[in-house]
């Protein structure tokens, strides 16, 4: 790490124009300092350019979860690292930087809120971890909030522009392995146990995820080729990319990703509308290309053929050579600013929603109803699932991540009968799975940490022009992206971090333009001075070693998930070669290191049952079922285990317990009520019958719930409700009567 001295040396002013026409030339000049650089400043901007290329595109075949796991390890020991790089100038400057009150609040409310609702959560294990779902609990959500005022304090010494390039690198890697798959050149063999949906689903291994990454950094990348002051072959490279990209998202085929990348059209709308009214014909002629394809691609084709890529590339890196060309001979001067002031910045705020909406709806209206009918119809569901678990612990809810807990007992009867199969692990929007996990608590923290974002972001874009304010807008509508798609999906360990270090961004320009922010700056560099005048050697060095050392201690707990899904999968493969000795030993390591994953559990009940040992085999899928609340299939699984092993009373007790999971699954009620007959509970039983016949379950090819009630009617004694039931189920090739 360097030396504080420094801090000192490497200070330096940098020149910004603002729109602003108020102000003295003190203001103004006041408004232009940044602060001097920091101790680990270059290490900062190297772990955050690692963590936001690295995470969204690191997958590992050798593990059992294959992306989300690695790509969560990566993120949690990298913003780790961040933070104590902070925690390192912390105590060598002696100064903790103060940012806006406003945020400071927002902060300490969200991280107070969510240590509280994960605290009182009745599985605090996974509503602190995020763990054995994706990741998304309170320390993932910590950390994240630890990424927003590492980038928000390194933006008050240096430029963030490097943070943005790293976004627009790792949005190029996931197109690029999404083209690589959309045209047959992968070079991996994917099997069907691999969680992804299509033959496309890059390096998020889901097609929706990796569209909605795509989309929400497009902004960026059309920045890169107009907008920016990059060099020209880069700004080419930048505009044959967006060819690329809406190619990729078109073989995605997810809906959420198509509409976040219409936000660039925002971007191109801020680019156009800067300049004076001339200028702005000829920015929309050369604007045109770039909106038509990013709008008409997914519409076009869902498998664009290779010379359709090749042409749009060819035609967008030209818009953008030309783009460029215009720049330079034709830059926006601070009349063509002040004109664009003189028109009302937040009419030219309007224009630009309206323009962007105009497009979504001309582009997208008929699959937005179309999706609205059909493709949505499991994801309202799920919101009226998060709702209902909401309505049941309003204030502080049930936990992040503990949605799966309640998916089955608060889904409708409707849902149950007609998909009593089709489980979900979230409820597919990141709004109501904060509102469902930690209640009004958290869902207000969190709104208002957002809303001082929002304001940054509009700051940052009133008070400077030229790049650096096209750059702002650029990712002021990426973050909106974000929030646009995420309100259609669930926060990925590839997907979570990108608003808060956006957001990051964001506040350092909205506050470091903000007066009030500036003469905070000031302040806290001269006490940064004084002290860094006396710090010594020998402290920074004690303090990088303690530091080091530090890190290597917490690479144990952080790295433990990544480690015990790597064991769990040489277990899998050990038991495909029926290698039970191997199995057993990987699945044990596994257990030492995440005793509370449910799934180990289960493996090892396996392991045991093939080697003989019933009762071993019998704790183990029980520990798994106590470990994974919510699961009426692993209830059953214990039920139909204790009846195997002659266990009646324990049977009963997972009966009744999958009972309570699943109130309205004819599977569960059905196989419960054969139980309660053999076990000579007939008023249990009937109860449960009476129960599924009200369900108005049909017939047809669903024949197994049917089955088992004409056995329990027939054992109950009951042969013309048998003969029904029997009916139902089509035996002896009898016609199905609708009644069923």
């Amino acid at each position: 790490m360097p030396h504080p001295a420094e801090c000192e040396s490497d200070g330096q002013s940098v020149t910004r124009s603002g729109y602003g026409s108020g102000g003295s030339s003190d203001s103004e000049e006041s408004l232009s300092d940044r602060l001097p650089r920091a101790p680990g400043d270059r290490l900062l901007l190297g772990l955050l350019i690692i963590l936001i290329v690295g995470v969204p595109t690191v997958f590992l075949r050798t593990a059992f979860t294959t992306f989300d796991v690695p790509q969560l390890t990566l993120l949690w020991v990298l913003a780790v690292a961040v933070a104590l790089v902070g925690v390192y100038r912390v105590l060598v400057t002696g100064v903790v930087e103060r940012g806006p009150l406003a945020l400071t609040v927002a902060s300490v409310t969200f991280l107070a809120a969510l240590v509280f609702t994960s605290v009182l959560s009745d599985q605090p294990w996974v509503a602190f971890t995020g763990l054995t779902v994706r990741g998304a609990g309170a320390i993932t959500y910590g950390l994240c909030l630890g990424l927003l005022h590492a980038v928000y304090r390194l933006g008050r010494r240096r430029s963030l522009q490097p943070i943005v390039l790293a976004f627009v690198g790792a949005h190029g890697l996931v197109v690029l392995y999404a083209l690589v798959q959309a045209y047959g050149l992968d070079p991996f063999t994917w099997g069907a146990g691999n969680l992804y949906v299509g033959p496309v689903f890059s390096t998020l291994g889901n097609p929706n995820f990796s569209a909605g990454y795509v989309g929400l950094t497009l902004p960026l990348l059309v920045w890169v080729a107009f907008g920016s002051r990059l060099p020209v072959v880069l700004r080419v490279v930048g505009g044959a990319g967006i060819g690329a990209s809406s190619v990729a998202l078109a073989y995605l085929n997810s809906f959420q990703g198509d509409v976040a990348a219409l936000l660039a059209v925002g971007v191109l709308c801020h680019w156009v509308l800067v300049r004076s009214r001339i200028g702005r014909v000829v920015a929309v002629m050369i604007a045109l290309p770039v909106v038509a394809v990013i709008g008409g691609t997914p519409l076009l084709s869902s498998t664009p053929r290779i010379e359709f890529l090749i042409g749009g590339m060819a035609v967008l890196s030209a818009s953008a050579a030309i783009a460029a060309w215009w720049d330079r001979q034709h830059p926006v001067t601070d009349a063509d600013e002040s004109g664009a002031v003189a028109l009302g910045l937040r009419w030219r705020y309007v224009t630009v929603a309206l323009i962007t909406t105009g497009a979504a709806t001309a582009f997208m209206g008929g699959r937005i109803l179309d999706e609205l009918g059909s493709g949505l119809v499991q994801r309202v569901e799920f919101w009226k699932v998060s709702l209902s678990v909401f309505l049941s612990s309003p204030l502080v809810g049930t936990g992040l991540e503990t949605y799966p807990a309640y998916f089955t007992s608060h889904r409708s009867i409707g849902h149950a009968v007609s998909w009593e199969t089709v489980l979900s692990d979230s409820p597919h929007s990141v709004p109501l799975g904060l509102l469902s996990g930690g209640g009004l608590v958290l869902g207000l923290a969190y709104v208002a940490v957002m809303t001082v974002v929002l304001w940054a972001g509009v700051m940052a874009i009133r008070q400077t022009g030229g790049p650096e304010g096209q750059m702002y807008g650029a990712v002021l509508a990426a973050w909106v992206a974000y929030h646009v798609q995420s309100s259609v999906s669930m926060d990925m360990p590839g997907l979570i971090h990108a608003q808060w270090v956006l957001g990051g961004v964001l506040l350092a320009g909205g506050v470091a333009s903000h007066p009030s922010g500036v003469r905070d700056a000031h302040r806290s560099r001269r006490v940064r001075v004084l002290r860094s005048q006396h710090a010594s050697s020998w402290m920074a060095n004690a303090v990088s070693v303690l530091l080091v050392v530090s890190m290597l201690l917490l690479l144990v707990p952080l790295t433990a998930p990544l480690r015990a899904d790597l064991a769990g999968y040489r277990a899998q493969q050990a038991l495909d070669r029926t290698d039970l000795q191997t199995a057993g030993d990987e699945l044990l390591a596994a257990i030492d290191m995440q005793p509370r994953n449910g799934s180990y559990a289960a493996g090892m009940a396996v392991v045991y049952a093939n080697s003989g040992l019933p009762d071993l085999a019998f704790d183990e899928l029980e520990r798994s079922a106590r470990l994974q609340p919510g699961q009426p299939s692993v209830a059953l699984a214990v039920a139909r285990t204790a009846v195997r092993l002659n266990r009646p009373g324990i049977a009963e007790q997972w009966f009744e317990t999958a009972l309570s999971y699943e109130p309205y699954g004819p599977r569960v009620v059905t196989e419960s009520a054969l139980f309660f007959v053999r076990i000579g509970n007939t008023e249990r039983a009937r109860g449960l019958l009476h129960d599924f016949e009200e369900l108005d379950y049909p017939g047809s090819s669903h024949s197994g719930p049917w089955m088992m009630v004409e056995k329990a009617y027939r054992q109950l004694g009951e042969a013309i409700l048998a003969e029904r039931a029997a009916e139902c189920w089509g035996a002896g090739g009898v016609q199905i009567p609708e009644a069923c």
